[in-house]
């Protein structure tokens, strides 16, 4: 099947769309340094691991079959996740964090919704190929609850470690409630 960009873009469902504008904002928002409430950090990972879980649970064919792949996806991706420190600064009476700039969560959160789409519109285009395309996929989730269950616990550790500071004045330069 030969199709255009634009019939692909027209069969995607509108929340791959939504989900897409999404994980695009949080990746440029963390692009500068910035200071967020301390449950506002699970919000991604939490959309990720669910998407990886969800990735498991909605795959045809026996559970035997795709478990295995499921699980070693998620073994290298938490691996990957468990790798390198993160430096915070945090604010513990206020549940305040200060995270650094990066462009990493952008290609990150690019990356992994990147193959998840490619992997789908490719099993769509190519009947043929689509088990072996799905196999893919189920490594994909797999690898992405791996790596933000892994960055979770990073992050738990790097926050226990960070120094206390007070950020309400730096919240209060961005002009930022703390509510």
């Amino acid at each position: 099947m030969n199709a255009s960009v634009n019939e692909i873009l027209a069969r995607t469902p509108p929340w791959v769309f939504v989900l897409f504008a999404y994980l695009l904002w949080i990746g440029v928002t963390r692009l500068r340094p910035s200071v967020q409430m301390l449950g506002k950090v699970w919000i991604t990972p939490l959309i990720f691991v669910c998407w990886g879980l969800a990735g498991l649970s909605k795959r045809h064919g026996e559970f035997g079959y795709v478990l295995p792949h499921w699980a070693m996806g998620a073994v290298i991706g938490g691996a990957l996740g468990l790798l390198g420190g993160m430096t915070l600064t945090v604010d513990r009476p206020r549940q305040l964090v200060l995270l650094r700039g990066s462009i990493m969560p952008l290609v990150r959160l690019m990356l992994i919704f990147g193959a998840h789409y490619a992997l789908q519109v490719a099993a769509a285009l190519h009947p043929d190929e689509r088990t072996t395309l799905l196999i893919w996929d189920i490594y994909v989730s797999g690898a992405s609850t791996g790596y933000f269950i892994g960055w979770s616990a990073r992050f738990l550790q790097s926050y226990r470690k960070a120094p206390q500071a007070d950020l309400a004045p730096v919240v209060s330069l961005k002009g930022t409630s703390l509510r």
